[in-house]
């Protein structure tokens, strides 16, 4: 049964992470932003760090190296300004598959991407795609099938069938299991939370505690 988050779980959630540390804040954004990625169902996540009421953005600037060695996950830094970053946090061995599929490699070379090329080059192509836009490609690195990036991309003002963590313009259902997946782990994380777990220790076991009926 898919889960639901309710108002009053949200509000406490937010009362909670919002009287954290600066250090917990800062993995409780990324916990809940990446969740997917870091349960190892997603290949990678997207986060945009930008001055909020804790100001994210330095948080991030001060203290991701020590994040680094908390995280069972890479990152890199797509895109940096004054006043936000992108972030692509990514399973290393998932994205590297994702990127060598035959059929979406072939749609990357449309934007000068290879299969000669190693994941950083690849990466270091997309940051630099990203000084401009936020490229089509991008569907490809997020793990979404490359049906509906291709769609996306060639005819973006055809209709989809569904919005979720991607516009959808074939397979619904399999979309729909997808969605309801990530969407479940989401929820566990902030049950965990809501439930006096710090974000530290949810880190520790995340392939197992997003598993349970918390």
């Amino acid at each position: 049964m898919e889960k639901i988050i309710s108002k009053n779980e949200l509000n406490s959630y937010i009362n909670i992470v919002n009287k954290y540390s600066n250090i917990e804040y800062l993995l409780s954004k990324i916990l809940f932003s990446a969740a997917p990625t870091l349960a190892g169902e997603k290949v990678s996540s997207l986060i945009t760090f930008s001055n909020d009421n804790r100001n994210i953005y330095n948080l991030w600037q001060k203290n991701k190296e020590q994040i680094k060695d908390m995280l069972n996950i890479k990152f890199f830094e797509l895109k940096k300004s004054e006043d936000h970053i992108v972030v692509l946090f990514y399973n290393e061995k998932k994205l590297e598959s994702a990127i060598r599929e035959k059929r979406n490699i072939k749609f990357l070379n449309r934007f000068g991407y290879s299969k000669e090329m190693s994941l950083k080059e690849c990466l270091v192509i997309l940051s630099k795609r990203f000084e401009h836009i936020c490229p089509h490609e991008i569907g490809i690195f997020l793990g979404y099938p490359v049906d509906d990036v291709i769609v996306f991309t060639d005819c973006p003002n055809k209709k989809c069938k569904m919005i979720g963590y991607w516009k959808v313009y074939h397979d619904i259902e399999i979309a729909k299991k997808i969605f309801t997946r990530y969407d479940e782990i989401k929820y566990n994380i902030i049950k965990m939370i809501i439930n006096g777990i710090k974000p530290r220790k949810v880190l520790d076991n995340i392939s197992i505690t997003i598993k349970l009926n918390v």
